[in-house]
């Protein structure tokens, strides 16, 4: 069975095509119902599998990319219950679906999940699309989230490869250095081997629960005799440790300016923020804490004042509540009220 791939896989199973080397691995069969029979057991009891509603799926799929689970859960369940349906979003003004999204981080995702509702909305009669190649058109869908939402939302087999997916295939086969190609067979395999929701969601949770990144659990691996790194003892080096960027420093002041219960804030991309500087300016400022905050490889080191501001292009004020901010803009504003260090 030939399925799409994300092109530049080169994971193919079409009849007369060369077969990658990992065919050999045990996939169907036993693997796969002992896969499942785990999941089924073990599964996490989250929304969105109540009723595989597509929509659902795909704002959950969304939220978690580069986000946990338990973090990620309370947003979902405030943005569903504030937008139960495509249409409900697609009609929603931006603000406020990133006053929702305030304090998950990524921005981005969410102002991509909205753009793309649009064009459900308007191109789809409102249904997200059970196709691989108009799924991947939409804002904010990638090679991942396509397959994530047609094998879990639709049930179609479909592969996906996320980090924990990457984590428990590379144990499997042995993987010492990184395989692409080698994770999007094996992924695409496992899609055909059973149920695709059943098996996929079954080797995701497993990397989530048991096949750590530090310290997995084998002994309550159901696949654990199919695992060479558990067989050789490899499973602290597979897979391989991806080099990450070099910490980035950076310390800026803030200074929180009142007037009247709103606050002079700048925008930027969508949300809005307290000014900050690399030099404090001109004034008479009045520090009242100091907090850190960690946005991908850059660690702010950000001194909080409090004081009057002169006259600057692109400040507004604005009522803190009802605006979206970050969750470091919700720090400094908590550290000008009280004062300290957070």
């Amino acid at each position: 069975m030939t399925i799409n791939s994300p092109p530049g896989t080169g994971a193919d199973l079409a009849p007369g095509r060369k077969k990658h080397a990992l065919l050999t691995a045990p996939w169907g069969g036993p693997f796969a119902e002992l896969l499942v029979r785990w999941f089924e057991e073990n599964r996490r009891p989250l929304p969105w599998r109540e009723t595989y509603d597509p929509y659902h799926v795909w704002v959950s799929e969304a939220m978690l990319q580069q986000t946990q689970v338990e973090t990620a859960l309370p947003f979902y369940e405030r943005f569903i219950a504030r937008f139960p349906s495509l249409q409900s979003l697609a009609g929603a003004e931006e603000s406020e679906v990133l006053k929702l999204w305030a304090g998950l981080g990524y921005y981005r995702r969410a102002k991509n999940l909205l753009a793309a509702a649009r064009i459900v909305a308007a191109r789809h009669d409102g249904r997200v699309p059970s196709d691989y190649d108009a799924l991947i058109a939409l804002p904010g869908v990638g090679p991942y989230m396509a397959g994530a939402i047609l094998s879990i939302a639709f049930n179609k087999p479909f592969p996906v490869v996320d980090g924990n997916v990457r984590r428990v295939l590379s144990r499997i086969c042995g993987w010492t250095e990184e395989n692409p190609k080698g994770l999007w067979a094996a992924a695409e395999q496992i899609a055909c081997s059973g149920e695709p929701r059943s098996v996929n969601q079954a080797i995701m949770e497993l990397g989530a629960k048991v096949c750590s990144f530090k310290a997995p659990r084998c002994l309550l691996c159901p696949i654990r005799s199919a695992c060479v790194a558990f067989k050789t003892g490899m499973q602290d080096r597979i897979p391989p440790v991806r080099k990450r960027p070099d910490t980035v420093h950076v310390h800026l002041f803030a200074v929180v300016h009142k007037r009247r219960g709103r606050y002079l804030m700048k925008p930027s991309d969508g949300m809005w923020e307290f000014p900050t500087f690399t030099e404090l300016p001109p004034g008479e400022f009045k520090q009242t804490g100091s907090c850190r905050h960690t946005i991908t490889h850059h660690r702010l080191d950000v001194s909080v004042f409090t004081g009057p501001l002169g006259p600057h292009d692109g400040f507004e004020w604005q009522a803190l509540e009802q605006v979206p901010v970050s969750s470091l803009t919700k720090k400094i504003a908590a550290l000008a009220q009280v004062g300290g260090r957070n």
